[in-house]
């Protein structure tokens, strides 16, 4: 199929003709040109070339672009691509892509848990439900996973990105909060392969495990809702992630 393509001040849109994309393209726009700013103006960073983004109508074309053939709703490749499914029933636009590709700016960690973590920290909800929220969920049914395990790519696919990302997202806005912005960057800028808790203790003047301890006091201390718990519960149960 065709691309048609429509240039905003930071993006070049692609999308099909007949597609909820193209009938929908100036409500894309100012949504992420909205999460753009946002997220530059947070990390400090400018970009130099516009994004471009593929709105496709299934995780199928998604795979396809991707080359793994592997059904997929949204990835983004550096330096400057997002694809991305947009049909009636699923949209997967916002901020989670575009901080990938914004952040990657700064740098590429090796960790996947900690550029999740960014990604995440942006769109500050896991399905509609605050990220925080899941994370309690996880410490009150004894399914929460601690950081330093976490930072390991092999133990962090393990898990159902329903655990991990929430848990990322969460930990991240724990750090950005507590110690700023630009600690959080000079932090993310430095890492390498086997130095996340050298460098977290160096530029944090804190352990790891002390770090996680703190946190999971810290998500202990905010409210929750019986509510938003059952949902939770219902989609960890629909998921079989809840025993």
């Amino acid at each position: 199929m065709d691309w048609i393509t429509k240039e905003s001040d930071n993006y070049i849109f692609n999308y099909h003709t007949g597609s909820i994309a193209e009938k929908e393209i100036k409500k894309i726009i100012s949504l992420q040109e909205t999460c753009y700013d946002f997220i530059c103006n947070c990390l400090n960073v400018k970009m130099n070339i516009k994004i471009k983004y593929y709105l496709c109508e299934s995780s199928i074309e998604v795979g396809e672009l991707y080359g793994d053939n592997e059904p997929c709703n949204g990835f983004a490749r550096k330096p400057n691509e997002i694809y991305a499914v947009y049909n009636d029933k699923i949209k997967c636009i916002g901020f989670h892509e575009d901080a990938h590709i914004i952040s990657y700016n700064v740098a590429i960690p090796p960790q996947t848990f900690i550029r999740e973590g960014v990604a995440m920290f942006f769109d500050k909800v896991s399905l509609k439900i605050p990220n925080y929220i899941w994370v309690k969920f996880f410490i009150d049914n004894n399914m929460y996973v601690n950081i330093q395990e976490l930072i390991i790519n092999e133990i962090f696919y393990k898990y159902s990105d329903l655990i991990t990302y929430p848990i990322a997202g969460s930990f991240i806005e724990y750090l950005i909060t507590m110690y700023g912005i630009e600690k959080f960057k000079i932090f993310y800028g430095s890492l390498k392969e086997d130095n996340f808790e050298t460098n977290f203790l160096q530029i944090f003047k804190i352990s790891l495990p002390s770090a996680n301890r703190k946190f999971i006091k810290y998500i202990n201390s905010i409210g929750n809702n019986d509510t938003i718990f059952n949902m939770i519960k219902s989609e960890l149960e629909e998921r079989n992630l809840f025993k």
